[in-house]
């Protein structure tokens, strides 16, 4: 690999992606960024309609749009979440909250070891895995001196989904998700197996089966709870999903996003 390579980044590659650079190419990136994110999913079931990946693909592909726009750096996605409300269903992986807490805090601290400042947590498994995210950035403020931040995308695109929604519930698998996959993975999307599950028609007082709902305190599910909820394996109408309410929740995640690394590496220090 020639010297311009090394001070540039990957001669045929992303020069964000960090798995496709050599270290003296992220050595020359710390030049300019010190900016990190990291897609952070599962990979759970989905419906009859969905690949196992959404949870992924979607805050990857985020990712990815704002790397190329910011020149900030891209990790590899984290792959397992906490999941066990969906282990009811085939090809699901879930793991403990606490050792999805460790294993997250240990991949941003050692990236701070070799100079990122600032790590993006874009989580594709929202809601379920809120909490668990919050307390790992807690601690790498406190303990490693990082500016981390939880970034889930229904509330980066949380304008864009209230403007395009046309189904009063989007719990799993349903519009918003089904949208999001059609505009970054159609070809894994299958429209004519997408099936509409309702909710319960009552539900306890401050609590919805709804991303944007009554949920004004902290509930789960288990799988056994996920099991009665829905045979197919998604709560929510997916056929009411479009390519164009894709693109519109991703421009919308994707220009916040941005909007916070710029002000990060605006703000930074040599």
């Amino acid at each position: 690999m020639s010297d311009d390579t090394a001070e540039g980044g990957p001669e045929d590659g992303r020069p964000y992606e960090l798995t496709e650079m050599t270290w003296r190419d992220v050595e020359a990136a710390l030049g300019r960024t010190r900016t990190l994110l990291v897609p952070v999913g599962s990979t759970e079931q989905h419906g009859h309609h969905l690949p196992l990946g959404v949870d992924v693909f979607m805050p990857e592909g985020v990712c990815e749009r704002v790397a190329t726009r910011t020149e900030c750096l891209l990790a590899p996605p984290v792959w397992y979440g906490v999941s066990p409300h969906h282990t009811f269903k085939p090809g699901t992986f879930t793991v403990d909250s606490e050792t999805f807490q460790r294993y997250v805090f240990d991949v941003c601290a050692s990236a701070g070891d070799w100079g990122v400042e600032h790590v993006l947590l874009v989580n594709g498994h929202y809601l379920a895995q809120d909490p668990e995210l919050e307390i790992v950035v807690r601690r790498l403020r406190t303990e490693r001196d990082l500016q981390a931040f939880h970034v889930p995308l229904v509330s980066v695109f949380a304008d864009a989904a209230r403007e395009v929604r046309t189904t009063d519930v989007s719990f799993h698998a349903a519009e918003f998700e089904t949208s999001l996959m059609l505009a970054l993975r159609e070809e894994l999307v299958r429209m004519d197996e997408a099936k509409r599950v309702d909710p319960p028609a009552e539900s306890l007082p401050l609590t919805d089966h709804d991303a944007y709902g009554d949920n004004r305190v902290g509930w789960a599910l288990s799988a056994a709870d996920m099991e009665r909820l829905t045979a197919t394996g998604n709560v929510g109408d997916p056929t009411e999903a479009t390519v164009q309410k894709g693109e519109r929740l991703l421009s919308e995640a994707v220009e916040n996003v941005c909007e916070l690394v710029e002000a990060l590496e605006a703000g930074r220090t040599d």
